[in-house]
């Protein structure tokens, strides 16, 4: 089971929204959010549409539609979006209006855009398409699920070309009520995430849309995701049980721990969730280059998107940009690369990626 990467569209806290390649300099924040930097929307979407589009609509319209386009406009066989949170800054807006109007509703716009599958129902009427749509709200696994549903309708023959994309946004309530919860850290630079030893990350959002394919010609000069695997560890994981699921994985590819080139982890800051992927580094992945990429994105549901655009750029462009390299022990280019992530040692995914043939 496998598919290639076509084309991708991203608008993250990075400068990613008008290149393809990995920005020369990294956005550098203090605080303890990190937003998107968004484009001039009217560029993308036409702006009769922008006067009552919620944020999130605008940030998943916007990323289809240059995934799409740099896809040469090609019709998807389907549209599949992860979300965990999905309308979420909507929804509170239509129950805020409930309650103060006595339980009527005075406009049903925050209603009709407050549902979980809004973007991928606004992406197929925008482009007409009737094909395949479904949105996964399965939390940590949000953006996974959508994968694996991509590729087994690619592996079945049921969808050539599929548009896939993970999307979340912060809310200030969502803010606020995890800030109780000690989840976020004091205001700090996101380029020292890993040298601040205090509790919490720094939250996140971010938008990310990838054309995925049954067929990509030439075939070496493609960016492939092998397979997507998710566990769960309610009660934690120690690391035998980790690299295990890794081992595991790798040997469904006919492969083993050594020969993998790179790691791209998911590591967030919080040194009461982090330990298990420095011991992972210290004991399993000996003689891999590690990277590490939430201080460019911060902490959220669908973070992993992100990664897989950071993994496909890396593998693409054949050279590990600056500012996400926790240890090197190859030469590059590396030509394959597992993104580990996990949220609170319960959620665990793990995607295969690799240039070319394997």
């Amino acid at each position: 089971m496998r598919a290639f990467i076509k084309s991708s569209g991203v608008i993250s806290p990075q400068l990613t929204h008008n290149i393809t390649a990995f920005p020369e300099q990294l956005h550098e924040v203090n605080d303890n959010r990190l937003a998107c930097l968004e484009p001039d929307y009217r560029n993308l979407i036409n702006p009769l549409l922008l006067r009552r589009m919620p944020r999130i609509l605008k940030m998943g319209l916007a990323a289809s539609q240059l995934c799409i386009t740099r896809a040469g406009n090609v019709i998807p066989d389907g549209i599949i979006v992860g979300t965990g949170l999905g309308c979420l800054d909507n929804l509170e807006k239509f129950l805020m209006d409930v309650i103060n109007n006595n339980e009527h509703v005075t406009s049903v716009l925050p209603f009709i855009n407050s549902t979980h599958n809004a973007v991928a129902a606004q992406i197929s009427l925008l482009l007409k398409n009737h094909n395949y749509n479904i949105t996964y709200c399965h939390r940590g696994f949000s953006f996974e699920s959508a994968i694996q549903d991509a590729m087994m309708l690619i592996g079945e023959k049921q969808a050539e070309n599929v548009l896939v994309g993970g999307i979340d946004e912060c809310t200030t309530d969502f803010l606020l009520l995890h800030s109780y919860l000690n989840a976020w850290k004091k205001p700090l630079s996101n380029l020292e995430l890993l040298s601040d030893k205090n509790p919490g990350t720094i939250a996140g959002e971010g938008s990310a849309f990838f054309m995925l394919s049954g067929q990509m010609e030439p075939l070496e000069n493609g960016v492939v995701i092998e397979d997507v695997h998710t566990f769960f560890t309610p009660e934690g994981a120690d690391l035998k049980v980790i690299t295990s699921e890794i081992s595991q994985f790798l040997e469904n590819q006919n492969l083993s721990v050594h020969d993998l080139q790179g790691v791209l982890l998911g590591i967030n800051g919080d040194p009461d969730h982090d330990d298990c992927f420095y011991a992972l580094l210290r004991e399993y992945f000996h003689n891999q280059t590690a990277l590490y990429y939430k201080h460019l994105c911060g902490e959220y549901y669908t973070s992993s998107a992100f990664a897989l655009w950071l993994g496909s750029v890396i593998l693409g462009e054949s050279q590990i940009p600056r500012g996400i390299t926790l240890k090197t022990d190859i030469a590059q280019p590396i030509k394959n690369l597992l993104i580990y992530n996990q949220i609170n040692n319960s959620e665990h995914s793990l995607i295969f990626l690799h240039y070319g043939r394997l």
